[in-house]
């Protein structure tokens, strides 16, 4: 069972292997993602992304679960590239990668499921509190 901590990491560290040392993207002639010449978007991007940081879950309201992960301001030219420099989309490369949709996907709907016992259990109190009684079983 994933965590939510867990597909942050996920993300995070195909994110960082896309930049450096580079992961197979065919659209490349290099057949390489690498995404860097010093070194300096690998180690900012590795920085600024703390797996603890990264994950927010907001229960007010909408249930709304946030993957937040912060780039320096010129990762979008290397991202998106530019007319000089063709695209490198590291961030993209992970958020397709099989290992991370299977471990978001997973973590989706171990919450899913969560939140359905939530509102079962609630619908239950409210019914019992009029008389009736819910049973769900699982």
């Amino acid at each position: 069972m994933k965590s939510l901590k867990d597909v942050a990491k996920i993300y995070k560290d195909n994110a960082l292997r896309a930049i450096n040392p580079g992961v197979p993207y065919k659209k490349y002639k290099t057949g390489s993602s690498k995404a860097f010449k010093t070194g300096k978007l690998y180690k900012e991007v590795a920085s600024r992304n703390r797996i603890q940081t990264m994950v927010t879950e907001d229960k007010r309201g909408n249930i709304t679960f946030r993957l937040n992960f912060q780039l320096p301001d010129y990762a979008k030219y290397v991202h998106f590239g530019t007319k000089n420099m063709k695209a490198r989309p590291f961030a993209q490369i992970a958020a397709l990668s099989p290992e991370f949709i299977k471990a978001k996907d997973e973590a989706m709907n171990t919450k899913s499921a969560e939140v359905l016992d939530d509102i079962f259990s609630d619908l239950n109190k409210i019914w019992k509190a009029g008389g009736d009684n819910l049973t769900v079983k699982g």
